[in-house]
């Protein structure tokens, strides 16, 4: 099952507040914003249809103010050709509609030369394309192999990201989507939804979030969601545990998050996909869950599964990169598309992190899959079976790799690079080239790994670049464990508070 959501029309306008928020409509009206005369009575004199007018002359100055509020909004135009190109072409479907009914064009000749008038032959010229670009597309793939400057090269970049009962992050997922400042008219979305829990609604919120996404309303959906959840759920238990985070953290995080916003962070991106297939995974979605070792290999393997079939689904000739991201990302900067691809390797990952509650020591490296091999993993992998498969963390699989969270200097240059055999799955900029020629998630084992750390493996293989930022951090959500709830519990019972 897919689901697209994409511009097709030229010149849609979208009011955009000049403090970088979109509105088509108003989304709140006040007390005196009633509109409840009878229309008949409007109807029926010079008078009335006056009033009409003055009524919609203030209708119009409601709509382009912020709440009647006086702050102004800019017009937003989308004309990039980007939104157009390839298989968003323009055609006029009642034009060529015709020949699927049988029309003909006669080119008529006189001496060898074509007799047909300048208008005529235009039209001519015109239908044909038309005809082309609605059955043939033909691209030279040398075209799209991705450089490291990529925004200036107009390069388009397919973003993957896989859900799992993931409505919870959604609203986080899709503000760092439009905090994304390589050009949104150059991105392509594709989501795979799958295996989610019985009642779950990560799809049905997917999809209203996108729509209004590509309206460009959708920062506005989230802020009333936001004032209304506030008001339904005082901070409580449920959050308890944001008392004993840092609060340096807490601060970037609601910086991040708060205006002012870049000039386009409201723009529609080129198209949106959602895809739906399940792959049997039954692994539960918690944190303790998940992350037990015991299920490691497996698990591993299905996402490799889902990983390769989303990208066989939504990968177009005309995609130069290639952007593989978890939701559950919760800082991350809006550069980050265009700072990995400066790297110019052909597979770049960030440094993975994740906050603490103080308790736990304020912070901790949360991806590990990102690593330079080494002699004793090589050894350690020849006494394994065939279909074994190393997980890093853990102590079953002692490897003594140098691992890229390891080597975080928080003040080290954010563009030192380090070479490396396995990456993890976070976030993964690599160009689209690797996927034609045949790199993929293995979702079997290939060479005692799988998924991530095996693309990571095959690529390097087949010969391609493959590098880590060790001092460029993403934050991933904190999500407590069960201990650490329990550790939570106990402090606020000793504390006298529960």
């Amino acid at each position: 099952m897919a689901f697209i959501f994409n511009k097709k029309q030229h010149k849609l306008e979208l009011p955009i507040s000049s403090r970088g928020h979109a509105k088509l409509s108003p989304k709140k009206k006040g007390a005196n914003s009633a509109w409840s005369l009878p229309l008949k009575l409007k109807l029926r004199s010079p008078v009335g249809i006056l009033f009409i007018l003055c009524g919609f002359l203030y209708l119009l100055t409601r709509v382009f103010t912020e709440d009647g509020s006086g702050a102004s909004y800019k017009s937003f135009t989308l004309e990039d050709k980007e939104y157009y190109d390839y298989e968003f072409k323009d055609v006029d479907v009642e034009a060529i509609r015709k020949y699927d009914s049988g029309a003909e064009h006669y080119l008529i000749t006189k001496g060898g030369v074509e007799a047909l008038s300048e208008a005529d032959k235009a039209t001519y010229d015109r239908e044909v394309q038309m005809l082309l670009d609605s059955t043939v597309e033909e691209y030279d793939l040398s075209k799209y192999e991705g450089t490291s400057h990529g925004a200036e090269n107009k390069e388009h970049v397919l973003m993957l990201i896989p859900l799992r009962n993931a409505e919870n992050v959604l609203p986080l997922m899709f503000k760092n989507l439009m905090n994304l400042t390589y050009p949104h008219e150059l991105i392509d979305v594709a989501f795979l939804v799958s295996d989610c829990s019985e009642g779950d609604n990560t799809l049905g919120a997917l999809m209203e979030y996108s729509k209004e996404l590509q309206n460009g309303t959708l920062s506005l959906l989230l802020a009333d969601q936001e004032e209304r959840n506030d008001k339904a759920n005082p901070k409580g238990s449920q959050d308890l545990f944001l008392k004993y985070m840092k609060q340096e953290y807490l601060d970037k995080v609601r910086e991040a998050f708060n205006p002012p916003f870049h000039e386009n962070y409201d723009k529609p991106f080129r198209s949106i996909q959602i895809f739906q297939k399940d792959f049997g995974q039954i692994i539960g979605q918690g944190f303790s869950d998940r992350h037990a070792v015991t299920v490691q290999g497996i698990r591993r393997k299905l996402m490799g599964r889902a990983r390769n079939w989303l990208t066989a689904n939504a990968l177009k000739p005309y995609h130069s990169w290639v952007y593989w991201r978890d939701a559950d990302v919760e800082l991350c900067p809006g550069s980050v598309i265009q700072d990995l691809m400066a790297m110019d390797y052909d597979v770049a990952v960030p440094n993975v992190w994740r906050p603490l509650p103080d308790f736990l020591g304020g912070e901790q490296a949360y991806d590990l899959n990102s690593w330079v091999e080494s002699t004793e993993a090589l050894k350690l992998a020849k006494n394994l079976d065939e279909d074994d498969v190393i997980v890093e963390g853990y102590a079953e699989y002692p490897t003594y790799r140098v691992h890229l969270a390891y080597i975080r200097n928080p003040n080290g240059d954010p563009t030192e690079v380090l070479p490396l055999d396995g990456v993890g799955g976070v976030s993964i900029l690599a160009k689209a080239k690797l996927f034609r020629n045949g790199v993929h998630f293995p979702a079997f084992t290939f060479e005692n790994h799988a998924e991530t750390e095996a693309f990571g493996k095959m690529a390097k293989k087949m010969g391609y670049s493959v590098g880590g930022f060790p001092h460029y951090t993403l934050w991933h959500i904190y999500e407590p464990s069960d201990d650490d709830i329990k550790q939570i519990a106990a402090i606020e019972r000793d504390s006298g508070r529960v």
